[in-house]
Parts: C-alpha cells; structure tokens; sequence
C-alpha cells in the first residue's frame, strides 16, 4: 500500500469520528469537562503537552504540563486557526495536502499549524469551539490521538 493510500484511509477514519467531536449542547462547564479529560489522560501518561478548549473565541479551559513552553500554547492556537479555516480537524487537513502533494504555502505559518492535534466542537452542524493538543511528536496522530481518546470517555 502507497503512503497516498495509508493517507486517504487515515483521511476516511478522521472522518468517520466526526460524531465523537458533536455535543447535543456545549457550554463552558462542558467544555471545562473536555478539557479536563485531556488533561487527565495526559497527566495519567506523563504526556508533556499544553491543552486549550475554546468557545467561540473564548479560551475556557487551558493547562501546560511540565516540559512545555510558550512555543505550545502558541501551537495550540495556529492550530486552532487552522480548525477554523478549514472546519475540520487540523490532522486531516495536514493529511489531506500531503495527499494532494500540495504545499500551503499561501498559509502564513505565523498564524496556521498544519499538523494534528484541534479537533473542531460542535452543537449539531455548527461548528462552536475547538479543542487542541500540542506537545507529542511521537506521530503525526499523537495529540489528536490523545483528544479522541478523551472525547471518548465523556459520558453524554
């Protein structure tokens, strides 16, 4: 199987957990919930990574674990910049250009990640918040691997 191939399956998966990132409402004190099942799981791990909910353009919830720096809390919010450009998770949006063998280079890198780790909230169809991760480079996955897994220990 091409690296293409492994890419569009991976693209296929992302897309296919879109559900876990939907709420039947959102509000700060579940959005704090969120961000305190990340935290968990990373804490739990020993993860070094800085976590961030946001709420429109509020920033609810937000914590930096130790081996972290300013430089991730400023990832966090290029990767959210690029959840909200794109209405999609920032891993698939990273994947979905290394498919098309494009660069974003019209992108200013300033303020875009693209790379894993915001996964867009929502209320329905509309898009209210994201969540971001930033700190393993283990994979390309690894902080949106840690999100899912959160979402998905959140009873709803």
């Amino acid at each position: 199987m091409t690296e293409t191939a492994n890419f569009e399956d991976t693209i296929s998966k992302l897309q296919a957990q879109r559900g876990i990132c939907t709420f039947p409402a959102l509000d700060h004190a579940e959005a704090r919930k969120i961000g305190a099942a990340v935290a968990r799981l990373a804490e739990a791990a020993e993860h070094p990574v800085a976590i961030a909910v946001f709420l429109g353009e509020q920033r609810v919830f937000h914590v930096a674990f130790a081996g972290t720096t300013a430089e991730h809390d400023d990832w966090l919010r290029r990767k959210r910049n690029t959840v909200l450009r794109h209405d999609a998770p920032s891993l698939e949006v990273a994947l979905q250009y290394r498919v098309s063998g494009r660069n974003p280079d019209w992108l200013d890198p300033r303020e875009f990640a693209v790379a894993g780790g915001a996964l867009p909230l929502r209320v329905g169809d509309n898009l209210v918040g994201v969540v971001a991760v930033s700190g393993l480079t283990n994979s390309m996955s690894a902080d949106h691997d840690l999100v899912i897994e959160a979402l998905a220990s959140l009873e709803r």
